[in-house]
């Protein structure tokens, strides 16, 4: 597995991420002045973020304004976090947004964002689910309990 450390790698990576999301032509642009787009596909246009600090509205809006009056799908990935402004715009405007971690996983943000297959296996609410479900057999069965102590009335009743 190969950890993304580049800003040039995040914009492949999230290529080949909108590839499994059916866009087969998805492109990482050419390094330089982009013009606010870094992966274009036939129906779909991203901006990627690799930066500490989280995305914001502003950066959002920038992806808006450099999609013009088209009408591309809009995604947009950042390596560490959203604001909640940031959400909130995107919900509303429809732009689908991602986080992704240094491994190349994609996970979803926004209402409209789908699953998208990571290393094989897709994350979905369910798959959280049944991982909650097996630490909580994992705590039942492998870490006991300690015993019940009984009560005072029970030991009156039981040793007179």
């Amino acid at each position: 597995m190969e950890f993304i450390r580049t800003p040039r790698q995040a914009e492949l990576n999230a290529a080949e991420v909108m590839k499994r999301l059916g866009y087969v032509d998805a492109t990482a642009t050419e390094v330089g002045a982009d013009g606010g787009i870094d992966i274009r596909a036939r129906g779909a246009l991203a901006q990627v973020k690799w930066k500490g600090a989280a995305a914001g509205r502003p950066d959002l809006q920038r992806l808006v304004g450099a999609r013009g009056h088209g009408t591309e799908q809009l995604y947009f990935f950042a390596a560490t976090a959203y604001s909640r402004p940031a959400v909130d715009y995107a919900n509303d405007m429809g732009i689908i947004l991602y986080l992704y971690d240094l491994t190349g996983g994609a996970s979803p943000v926004s209402r409209t964002a789908p699953s998208v297959a990571y290393q094989g296996h897709s994350w979905r609410s369910g798959d959280y689910l049944a991982l909650l479900h097996g630490l909580q057999l994992f705590w039942k069965v492998l870490i006991p309990r300690p015993a019940k102590r009984s009560s005072r009335r029970h030991r009156a009743r039981r040793y007179g």
